[in-house]
């Protein structure tokens, strides 16, 4: 920034907060109407005596109170979102290639809220359930974890991955 507009900064806010101290006068007109200037109506005016607008003090203990309120005991915690089944590195045997997801939460989901679950950091169609089956894949290694988003995509929530492997049933 270079130093005129710099200097020319600084004058506005000296003139600023000169405004922000003007005097303040009372008028009553000959109909008994009050009025307030801050222009001085005649040579032998007096200005209003204004109280401090702002009368709380920083130091004020009760002021402190709502500043830094003491925690709640009934605090909510956070949302917290958590991969059911399958389990960590659990081997899923069918001959369809379907992986059961079911998801818990510690809290009520919104209504509006949509679970996107990813299959090796792909995102699948997103639903408005906690459970979820995955069909069609083939045997192998898989990575799952979840989100509970808003409509706009904003996470509020995340799983952690879980690895799981499937194989295919043996015929019976």
């Amino acid at each position: 920034m270079s130093i005129p507009l710099k200097m020319l900064l600084a004058g506005f806010c000296l003139i600023s907060t000169g405004l922000l101290a003007q005097p303040i006068y009372r008028v009553v007109d000959e109909n008994g109407n009050v009025t307030y200037t801050d222009q001085k109506p005649a040579e032998d005016a007096e200005p209003l005596d204004l109280p401090d607008i702002n009368v709380i003090s920083e130091n004020d203990p009760e002021v402190e109170e709502l500043i830094e309120p003491e925690p709640a005991d009934g605090a909510v915690e956070p949302l917290q979102l958590t991969i059911a089944e399958p389990a960590e590195d659990a081997v899923i045997a069918n001959s369809d290639g379907r992986i059961d997801i079911r998801l818990d939460s510690n809290l009520d989901i919104p209504p509006a809220a949509q679970m996107v679950v990813y299959l090796n950091d792909q995102p699948q169609p997103p639903i408005r359930s906690l459970e979820l089956t995955l069909s069609d894949l083939s045997p192998g290694e898989y990575r799952l974890r979840a989100e509970l988003q808003t409509p706009s995509g904003r996470v509020l929530a995340e799983t952690e991955s879980v690895s799981v492997r499937l194989i295919a049933a043996e015929p019976r």
